[in-house]
């Protein structure tokens, strides 16, 4: 069914309110392998669609997968009804006028090219390299491939009304690594791209084995307070975990510390935090928000200095700012809502080799692990952590189980140097960040 059948059976049925319509069409292919064996394969192909009407500042939300006539024109009378019951609210507004396009929506057509069995070949040679990197390497959990192929159609009353395509690619596997003294462990990770050679299976192999390895055998750690150095896969989780101290939603419910802070120092010179939903082969580079809002590029903190938050359009109209492109679902089921696109660290200069040499011993974090305990409000955290400690740039020891704590508005003021090794694992991308000091918890 096409759009243009919903539109006039929801125009016809919604009058006397605003509309506003978001289909979404998915193909999902899944890919499980294990120790370089292929197990199974998945298919789906969904088809949804979510409707908000507003009135008298009311706004009404709700979806289906029925995509026939007869239960779109029930959804929108029974949405009617339950609109008219809610309370008012400033912010509820729909996007009036259409922007000008700034970017395409990434979409792979080699990939999508490629037959299944050659996907399933690019999967399982995957994992028998990463097993032939190193000795210790015992093997794969089961490895993951997702590829999604999406169709975005929108429309509202205000004749705001744009349809894109994209691709997405995603990779989720583990390796078990095991020391001749008997030491086992097993590291996790993942890479998402709209385009399936920026999975860049070579690299996340040897990220994985490195690791694996290097956290072998592990030694009891003091409790102390010690340079770390973030490795970027660690920091990516840091900026995901706080990316909502910068949500314009957080700033109206006043629950961020940054409120009121814009112009004024909350970092070391030289960190660049970037919201930008324009960036080229970004997993959530689109034309368009989930709102009809142009994506943009937003800078959040600029050398160290705070410029604002990220909205949506409900937040920058309370707040009487620009809506920055920034209003997504998470998923049909959800309303938009202010959320990131692309979010990075701007890069620095230095490489991974450097940083482990800045100071006599070094603490490098490679992974962190209980973050649904971290307080998004305030910053703090104490999280477990995986890594190595480095002395004079070479590593005497591995570590696991020991807590790293603080707070991350403190520590981003706290950073010496910061890598030159960008790399994104999803929507969000960094470099390793080396910290002058910060509290690590032992034995």
């Amino acid at each position: 069914m096409r759009l243009s059948q919903i539109k006039e059976v929801v125009k016809e049925t919604a009058k006397g309110f605003e509309w506003e319509l978001f289909f979404l069409r998915r193909k999902d292919l899944k890919i499980s392998t294990e120790n370089g064996n292929f197990e199974k394969i998945t298919t789906a192909e969904d088809y949804a669609v979510a409707v908000r009407l507003l009135k008298d500042k009311k706004i009404g939300f709700s979806y289906t997968t029925q995509l026939d006539l007869s239960a779109i024109k029930k959804l929108v009378d029974h949405l009617k009804e339950i609109t008219q019951r809610l309370k008012p609210d400033e912010g509820n507004v729909f996007k009036t006028s259409r922007d000008r396009i700034s970017v395409e929506s990434p979409f792979d057509k080699n990939g999508v090219m490629l037959t299944i069995d050659e996907k399933i070949d690019k999967i399982t040679s995957f994992e028998r390299n990463l097993i032939k990197l190193h000795p210790y390497v015992a093997g794969t959990r089961e490895t993951t491939f997702s590829e999604v192929i999406y169709e975005v159609e929108f429309a509202n009353s205000f004749g705001v009304e744009f349809s894109y395509s994209g691709t997405f690619y995603s990779i989720v596997t583990s390796v078990l690594a095991q020391s001749p003294r008997g030491d086992k462990t097993v590291t996790w990770g993942y890479k998402e791209s709209p385009y399936l050679l920026d999975l860049k299976l070579e690299e996340l192999a040897k990220e994985l084995t490195q690791k694996a390895v290097d956290t072998l055998d592990p030694q009891p750690m003091e409790s102390k307070t010690t340079p770390v150095l973030f490795h970027r896969s660690a920091f990516v989780q840091l900026l995901e975990e706080f990316s909502p101290l910068f949500s314009g939603e957080s700033a109206l419910k006043k629950k961020t510390p940054l409120l009121g802070r814009e112009g004024s120092q909350v970092a070391v010179e030289g960190f660049t935090l970037i919201d930008d939903g324009t960036l080229k082969g970004g997993v959530s580079t689109h034309p368009y928000d989930d709102e009809g809002v142009s994506q943009r590029r937003t800078v959040l903190i600029e050398n160290g200095i705070y410029k604002g938050f990220y909205h949506s359009l409900s937040t920058a109209v309370k707040m009487g700012q620009e809506p920055t492109g920034n209003g997504f679902r998470e998923s049909i089921s959800s309303p938009p809502q202010a959320a990131i696109s692309n979010l990075y660290l701007k890069p620095g200069e230095a490489d991974f080799e450097e940083l482990v040499n800045t100071e006599e011993k070094v603490l490098v974090v490679y992974e962190l692990m209980g973050l649904h305990t971290a307080d998004s409000v305030s910053g703090d955290f104490s999280l477990g952590a995986v890594g190595v400690v480095y002395k004079n740039g070479k590593k005497v020891s591995a570590f696991r189980g020991v807590t790293v704590a603080g707070n991350f508005l403190d520590l981003i003021k706290d950073i010496s140097h910061i890598g030159n090794d960008l790399t994104f694992y999803s929507n969000v991308g960094s470099p390793s960040v080396l910290v002058k000091n910060i509290t690590v918890g032992g034995k």
